[in-house]
């Protein structure tokens, strides 16, 4: 057995983490450093693990899945505690339809620990068959090479799915796909009409553009009638929101951040740091929850959750503020595209059973299995896949009949249609976040210039960036 010091990581969360992995050689297994078959024009390069790795996981053919048999393990990001039995019956049809073959669900949960799990997984070689993971953390094992080339193993798989989303997520090397994207909550503005009437402005007619939303809590906070106007906290939706107006946090080539010289970043923090200054920004929204959703049901501030799935809290926290609940898309710049930054699906590259593995993560992910996920599972989501979003659209949940969730649903399905993945998402985790978060909260407190604040988040990150690319 060799011990090698391999690659450094980036698997998001707190971690800066070179894992060095052991690996061994055996006949039966590609080993490490080495590269499998051409595929596709290209080769799949083998990922350092320290287990040996079936020759048909990495060579140029495509997985037969014609026959299947045995048993794999599925893990989803927090979903076992609320659709327990959405997922239990769904893993019984796959059973039934495939007499002998066993599916063991296994579920993580979606918090802070979520990626070092992963990470302790991968090191020990017991990552599932089949995970579900999210945007940041998809790239950091497509990155390791540890997933599944499905433009090799699956040719044609990704046909099923909305083009532009699959299309802007191939992540793996050789821009092959390493993952089924799977279902999102496509991001909207919700709004106080009741706030808006107060402070004199149309609560018909929700901001178009950042710079207009601005402009509408700006005015909400002059007209003294002790409403807020925006929320503060950049930890969830600052780089959508940055998107929207047109930033691109990193360069063209995606091997560093450039994003502090841009004159529409420096606006953005600067708009907030005024905001805050006028009283538009409450207080304590710069280290309390990150989504506006809590705030927004007290009743005084103008603007909510971007996210529709939040909108039940707030119909069960304040009837009178929802009801007063106005809908509007995401405000971005014209030829601006919705982000999709969704949940994934994708087969470990170390899997034993790849015919089962590959075969089940088609099917999950299939036209009907994503229908009766987004439709009948009970969250407000929408899918990838373009048959399942169209019959979705046609014939919404029993939850669109509620006149403000019917506005939300109409809203997010009109932006799912056209949404695709923003990579610089995928980029903002972990410390890499935090550098960011932490520079831009103290522009917006009057602490530093937002020029400033900026440079310095941008240092920190690309430092970061560095050490995690090795």
């Amino acid at each position: 057995m060799k011990q090698r010091k391999l690659g450094a990581v980036l698997l998001s969360g707190i971690i800066i983490t070179t894992l060095g992995l052991s690996a061994c050689s055996g006949d039966s297994a590609t080993s490490a450093g080495q590269s499998g078959a051409a595929g596709a024009g290209a080769e799949i390069p083998a990922p350092d693990v320290a287990c040996d790795i079936p020759a048909g996981n990495l060579d140029g053919s495509a997985i037969d899945t014609s026959t299947v048999e045995g048993e794999i393990t599925f893990q989803t990001q927090g979903l076992q505690a609320d659709f327990g039995d959405f997922f239990k019956a769904k893993i019984k049809e796959f059973e039934d339809a495939n007499p002998g073959v066993k599916i063991n669900w296994t579920d993580q949960g979606g918090g802070g620990e979520f990626d070092q799990t992963i990470t302790a997984q991968v090191t020990n070689c017991k990552m599932a068959d089949v995970v579900n993971v999210p945007s940041s953390t998809i790239l950091a094992l497509s990155k390791a090479n540890l997933l599944m080339d499905y433009d090799v193993k699956a040719p044609g798989i990704g046909d099923k799915f909305v083009p532009s989303i699959w299309d802007s997520t191939a992540l793996g090397a050789n821009d092959h796909h390493t993952a089924l994207p799977w279902y999102y909550g496509p991001y909207i503005t919700t709004y106080n009409k009741a706030v808006f009437k107060n402070a004199g402005l149309d609560e018909n007619k929700p901001p178009a553009t950042m710079e207009e939303m601005f402009d509408q809590a700006a005015e909400v906070a002059a007209s003294g009638k002790g409403d807020f106007g925006i929320y503060g906290s950049p930890e969830w939706y600052m780089v959508a929101q940055l998107h929207g107006m047109g930033v691109n946090l990193l360069n063209k080539d995606r091997t560093a951040f450039d994003f502090a010289s841009n004159p529409v970043a420096i606006s953005y923090v600067t708009r907030f740091a005024e905001l805050y200054k006028s009283g538009a920004v409450p207080k304590d929204s710069l280290t309390g929850e990150p989504d506006p959703g809590k705030a927004y049901a007290n009743g005084n501030l103008a603007f909510g959750t971007p996210n529709a799935s939040f909108l039940k809290s707030v119909k069960a926290n304040n009837k009178g503020v929802y009801d007063n609940t106005g809908v509007g898309p995401f405000p971005t710049n014209k030829d601006v595209k919705p982000v999709f930054e969704g949940q994934y699906i994708a087969v470990s590259v170390t899997t034993k059973n790849a015919p089962l593995a590959m075969e089940f993560a088609e099917w999950i992910t299939n036209a009907e299995n994503e229908l009766a996920w987004t439709r009948d599972g009970g969250a407000i989501i929408f899918p990838a896949a373009t048959e399942a979003l169209d019959k979705l659209a046609a014939n919404p949940p029993a939850i669109a009949d509620d006149p403000v969730f019917k506005a939300a649903y109409e809203q997010a399905a009109a932006a799912a249609k056209e949404a695709e993945a923003y990579p610089d998402v995928f980029y903002l985790t972990g410390g890499v976040q935090a550098a960011l978060v932490e520079n831009v909260n103290k522009a917006i407190r009057g602490e530093v210039e937002p020029e400033k604040a900026l440079m310095t988040a941008q240092e920190q990150m690309n430092k970061l960036l560095k050490e995690l690319n090795g």
